[in-house]
């Protein structure tokens, strides 16, 4: 148990204890799921994909899975039709329960009845009824579960009309939703019906498909409209008809089938079946702007559909003027209704709009005293859409939630709601989505419930509960938004619970994809915890520093390296390096990839990737011409660059109008293009009020899309591996960012390429052509530069550029900064200053070296150096010893770099002196047996030669890359007791191990590998002195036992300041400067922050170092971390992100209880401690590196404070106006959650679950 010391002064806080666990040693979790639909069925793929050690039942009241979907026809590999049948649909399902073994968790024909939340133990308790195993008679059990997750579905709970008369018919009476004719059709279904009439009660989406499937089998067929409705063309059909390269003007709704051919095409054509699917759905989600009220769009497209109908129904003429609606098109559910006009005007065929009266035992007579037999009655119309649950759930204070459901139902997000506590839905209120499509929303609310899922796993947490403001202001983004849409019209619909005026309650407030952005980033800050272990600090589930297979020493340890961890940047420019050619004919188009949209701005010709930069390049006069495309749809095609490089690239175009939207979305008459400025689109004028209470005017929409990111400026301190990194991640991964990196030295590189270590390098780069394990400083240095003339850095770097002095300003929420550098004309040392929203700090842990504190140092007359400050690049430090054959050198130092400097000069001077300045552990090369097995070498050899790859080992590793990374995920992963003799390799001189073997444990100060180093000192022109220096001479070192030494060069390999105090002020948003703040010593939370500096994150701060496994990993996290916040503030708008100050104070509470059962707490001098031998351990992460890899992952959010950078207090202010950019402007990739990195493929089967 430690004390704590706090950093600031007061009271010492509880004693805190680290947990007896692992980080990722994770608590088995219970999840119950009440549903087996699309929702249940995803939640049984996602959850064994995602959670550890999870137990998942998925309770389902049917005695089938797939919900209510596989009653319906609704859209599109072997599909037959684009339309596919109930019983294929159903077919599709029960193949995907198979494929994931999905009946493992699923529970048929038991019905959930009642659900309640137990408060003491962070557990909800259901009561389930279903038929007794062996009596069949209905019983009822008990469950319990951690996690909550509904699935029940919109449209679950069918109902019959409340008609006079309606069950005393005598002939067959059906429901749509109630009658499964499975595995039939409604065409097979009906073979006995040649001779009937059939009446089809309802105008919806039933309706219209089983009309349309009916007409051509039985005798008669009429449609009780109970409303007027609008239909339209097959959703996507011209696209589809013409990707298959049919004939566009075939109009038979056959046509909408597949042939044999095509399905074939499909099964054995995986690329082209997903390009057919992605260009489909692009188009589905290309009709938001329809659902605007009083847009052009939504005014040509009703007038559209109106051409449309009154075409089809030309025979029929009078059946339009009662079909045909007055409200806009959307209004209601957009039909498509391939067939049913058709069917109406047929012989058979009849439409009969009057109200329905009562329906006798023979037929159905209307208002207007009409009447007609009938031999089969379809009730086609609908489902409770209420929200009124079927059985209770009551949540933390006895609350059932169809009472707090009333008059309406609030959310958050569709997901949660306050005062139900780890319990999350999928398609609850407003989840329902108008245009795009309803799957990719149900894959994201999954996704939103297993993060929470994983969270409340991982964090140790008792209990996730959305707070109540946050789904208030979710409440008024509602009621903001579905005023200015076609919804707000009076028309009847099941989005506003069946009636033709209120609350829009089934849809989501947006497009389908502006719901996936709005759910891909969880906003932990809206939520409230409780902790499952009786412990106040939020970093408990840190645990004992290790991940559990460091503990156990199984499983994977460099998951790091591979995917889905592994994330690999696009090289810039898309063909290497610098100048070399692309070549002719490749292309880069939205419309054959979809992920790719370039543009001209100031000069320069960017791709964005997602709207994530990945290049930025000069353009120079005659560099680009102008071309087209001949094989992109006429709707979607633009001008084109065409590239000196020979590469094709796409411009978007800024212009007023917005290219035509699909046709078959409408009709082939629609206008060739409409302007859809925000001046022609009253977003935000509307005055509509809704009924629950909050004025019009409480909150206004932004106008903005969720995706259209501001412009944001980032400053890096440090042009290191951090630095480079950061150069790397932020133009991936930002969109619009504007990045500048300066750096105080004339290179890139920091302090890297001055020392030999094993393969560092970036987790994504895959350098095959070292030449040894330990590779030389300058080849080293040369992999940084090809890494930044690879990534096009230096278009953000400014060399000999030193930040002298950055203040936060809290009126602006920016940073300024001054900078020294040579001016460009005349060299005179000059000050500038810039600015920025974000900073990061990447000046490194080892960048400031110092002279030591000796004697007579500088009166040295012979050559003196410091191994940090002498830059032997492009030579190594055999090189550069070649003209000291004759000499006589002294390295003071026992550190890393005295040791491979003493081994780098041995054969190459006359003598060479070693002044110790104390004792260290010199281990064996690391990885040297891991490396010896995979080269297939004789490991027992003890020659440092052995650590060079030969020509033919690195001819290997460039032609075989798997065998490379193999060899990489070895060596990475290999453990060794480093604690083998040195008296054994001192054997030639017994008397050095006395001097050199210290007394205290291994890696007490920084483990240093030393191939050649004890066998330098055991050579015959080798000393090792370990008395303390007395004085420096001109001529030579004399030390405290009176022996003098002469010598010609004197390397003093004596470290760097490790004090953490900045050469430079950083002043905070309280006038505090950080080096002020880190006195007596550093603290930070999770090494990455500082409380009272907004907006700065720190790549190798304090507690960042490590001393188990690779550092390279965690500054990737780490910097990975600031990309995260940087892009959390650019997408939710806000000014500022400052980490809370009792968060920096339990990470600092785990930093004091870990380092005291660790040996750096041990005596002995380390720049672990500030370079003494006790004290607080500042240098190093408090556990392994893998543990800080998991440790960062995943950022609380609710550890930070926020400002808005709008002057709203709605904290979803930033969720725009429902739409995304792509949507607005009907440009670039509007499928991209099909692609990856969004598509995520899950095992067929789970190596993780049995």
């Amino acid at each position: 148990m430690a004390n704590i010391h706090p950093p600031n002064g007061g009271p010492n806080p509880t004693p805190f204890t680290l947990g007896d666990f692992c980080i990722d040693e994770y608590e088995p979790i219970k999840v119950i799921v009440i549903g087996a639909g699309f929702s249940g069925l995803l939640a049984g793929i996602r959850f064994p994909q995602k959670i550890p050690n999870v137990q998942l039942t998925i309770y389902e009241k049917s005695a089938g899975v797939g919900g209510t979907w596989y009653n319906n026809n609704y859209p599109f590999r072997d599909w037959t039709s684009f339309y596919a049948t109930g019983p294929e649909i159903r077919s599709h399902i029960e193949e995907l329960t198979e494929r994931y073994k999905l009946m493992r968790y699923v529970k048929l024909q038991h019905e959930v009845v009642h659900a309640q939340y137990d408060a003491p133990t962070g557990q909800w308790h259901v009561r389930i009824r279903r038929p007794n195993p062996d009596t069949g008679a209905p019983e009822e059990i008990e469950d319990s579960a951690q996690v909550l997750v509904t699935a029940v579905g919109l449209l679950s709970r069918w109902k019959w009309p409340d008609i006079e008369g309606l069950h005393n018919f005598k002939g067959e009476l059906l429901h749509s939703a109630g009658f499964k004719p499975y595995p039939k059709t409604w065409q097979e279904v009906a073979e006995p019906w040649a001779n009937k009439n059939v009446g089809v009660i309802g105008v919806g989406s039933s309706a219209i498909q089983i009309v349309s499937a009916l007409q051509t089998k039985v005798g008669r067929i009429v449609n009780y409209a109970r409303g007027k409705t609008w239909l339209v063309a097959p959703l996507a059909r011209e696209t589809s008809v013409k990707l298959l390269g049919r004939d566009i003007t075939h109009d038979d709704p056959e046509n909408l089938r597949f042939s044999p051919e095509e399905i074939e095409r499909f099964k054995n054509d995986p690329k082209f079946a997903r390009e057919f699917r992605c260009a489909i759905e692009e188009e589905f989600c290309s009709a938001h702007s329809y659902t605007i009220r009083g847009t052009p769009l939504s005014l040509h497209l009703k007038e559209a559909c109106q051409n449309l109908m009154e075409t089809k129904l030309a025979k029929k003429p009078w059946i339009a003027e009662h079909l045909i609606p007055g409200f806009p098109v959307s209004c209601r559910r957009l039909t498509p209704g391939p067939g049913y006009l058709e069917a109406l005007c047929a012989d058979n065929g009849d439409l009969v709009s009057s109200p329905i009266k009562r329906v006798t035992e023979k037929g159905i007579e209307t208002v207007d005293g009409k009447y007609q037999d009938m031999d089969v009655i379809i009730c086609a119309t609908g489902y409770d859409t209420s929200y009124q649950l079927p059985f209770q759930i009551l949540g933390k204070d006895g609350v059932d939630i169809n009472e707090k459901w009333k008059p309406h139902p609030t959310t958050y997000l569709s997901v949660a709601v306050d005062g139900y506590p780890n319990m999350f839905m999928s398609l609850g209120p407003n989840s329902a989505i108008a245009s795009g499509t309803l799957l990719s929303l149900i894959e994201y609310q999954i996704g939103y419930a297993v993060q929470a899922t994983a969270k409340l796993q991982r964090e140790r947490l008792k209990s996730i509960e959305v707070k109540a403001e946050a789904v208030r202001d979710f409440d008024e983004y509602l009621e903001a938004y579905f005023p200015k849409t076609v919804f707000a019209d009076n028309c009847r619909s099941w989005y506003k619970v069946g009636k033709e005026e209120g609350r829009v309650v089934g849809l989501w407030p947006g497009s389908t994809l502006h719901g996936l952005r709005a759910l891909m980033h969880p906003r932990w800050e809206d939520y409230n915890y409780e902790r499952a272990d009786p412990v106040k600090n939020r970093m408990y589930w840190l645990g004992d520093g290790q991940t559990y297979n460091e503990k156990t020493l199984t499983g994977d340890r460099v998951w790091y390296l591979r995917p889905p961890f592994l994330d690999i940047p696009p090289s810039p420019l898309l063909f290497g390096s610098r100048g070399s050619d692309l070549g002719s004919g490749i292309r880069i188009s939205m419309y054959r990839i979809g992920m790719t949209i370039c543009k001209c701005v100031q000069g320069f010709f960017t791709i964005c990737t997602l709207f994530e930069v990945s290049a930025l390049y000069p353009l120079q006069q005659g560099d680009i011409t102008l071309g087209t495309y001949d094989d992109t749809p006429q709707w979607i095609r633009e001008p084109v660059f065409e590239c000196k490089y020979g590469a094709h690239f796409r411009l978007k175009v800024q212009r007023s109008t917005a290219p035509s939207p699909p046709t078959s979305l409408i009709s082939p008459t629609i206008p060739a293009a409409y302007r859809s400025d925000s001046d022609m689109n009253p977003l935000h004028t509307s005055n509509h009020n809704f009924s629950n209470g909050f004025p019009a005017d409480a909150f206004t929409l932004g106008d903005f899309c969720i995706d259209e990111y501001e412009p944001i400026k980032v400053i890096v301190i440090g042009a290191g591996i951090s630095g480079l990194l950061a150069g790397i991640r932020f133009p991936q991964k930002i969109p619009n960012v504007k990045l500048t990196i300066y750096e105080k030295c004339a290179g890139v590189g920091g302090t890297w390429y001055n020392n030999n270590y094993p393969f560092y390098q970036f987790s994504f780069e895959e350098k095959s052509d070292w030449t040894s394990f330990y590779a030389s400083g300058p080849e080293i240095r040369q992999n940084i530069e090809d890494l930044v003339d690879k990534y096009k850095l230096m278009r953000y770097i400014k060399l000999q550029h030193e930040v002298v002095h950055a203040q936060y300003d809290v009126s602006t929420g920016q940073w300024g900064i001054r900078i020294r550098r040579p001016n460009p004309e005349t060299g005179v040392p000059e000050e500038i200053e810039d600015s920025a929203q974000v900073l990061i700090m990447a000046v490194g842990l080892l960048s400031r070296w110092k002279w030591p504190d000796i004697e007579g140092l500088h009166d040295f007359k012979g050559e003196l150096l410091h191994s940090a400050g002498f830059e032997p690049h492009p030579k190594t430090w055999q090189e550069v010893a070649e003209p000291w054959a004759d000499k006589k050198v002294g390295v003071i130092g026992v550190g890393s770099s005295a040791i491979q400097i003493v081994s780098a000069l041995q054969s190459k001077v006359e003598h060479l002196t070693n002044y110790s300045r104390g004792k260290t552990w010199v281990a064996p090369p690391f990885a040297r047996q891991a490396m010896a097995k995979m080269l297939e070498r004789d490991g027992v050899r003890r020659d440092p030669d052995d650590l060079l790859f030969s020509l033919e080992e690195r001819e290997r590793f460039k032609n075989d890359p798997k065998f490379a990374r193999e060899f990489r995920c070895a060596v990475e992963a290999e453990h060794n007791a480093f604690e083998e003799s040195m008296q054994k390799e001192l054997a030639k001189k017994p008397w050095l191990a006395e001097n050199l073997i210290p007394n205290f444990p291994v890696s007490c100060r920084r483990l240093t590998p030393g191939p050649g180093y004890l066998e330098a000192l055991c050579s015959d022109n080798v000393d090792l002195v370990s008395s303390p220096i007395k004085v420096v001479t001109n001529r030579g070192i004399e030390t405290i036992d009176g022996k003098f030494r002469e010598l010609d060069v004197v390397i003093c390999a004596t470290g760097y300041d490790p004090s953490y105090q900045l050469p430079f002020q950083i002043i905070g948003k309280d006038g505090v400067d950080i080096n002020e703040r880190w006195r007596p010593y550093p603290t930070s939370y999770l090494s990455v922050a500082v409380d009272g500096f907004p907006n700065m994150f720190m790549s190798l701060g304090p507690n960042s170092a490590v001393a188990v496994g690779t550092l390279i990993p965690l500054i990737e996290y780490q910097i990975g971390y600031a990309v995260q916040a940087t892009a959390k503030l650019q997408r939710e708008r806000l000014k500022s992100i400052e980490v809370k100050a009792e968060a920096l104070r339990d990470f600092d509470q785990y930093v004091e209880a870990y380092f005291p059962k660790t040996v750096f707490a041990d005596n002995c001098r380390s720049w672990y401690k500030l370079g003494k031998e006790e004290g607080r351990v500042v240098g190093l992460w408090p556990g392994s590196t893998l543990h800080g890899l998991r440790a960062l992952m995943h950022p609380r959010w609710e550890d930070f404070h926020y400002e808005r950078t709008d002057p709203v207090k709605n904290r979803l202010y930033w969720l725009g106006d429902g739409q995304t950019s792509n949507e607005k402007t009907l440009t670039g990739d509007r499928a991209w959650y099909l692609r990856p990195p969004f598509l995520d493929i899950p095992p067929s089967e789970f190596e993780l679950q049995s």
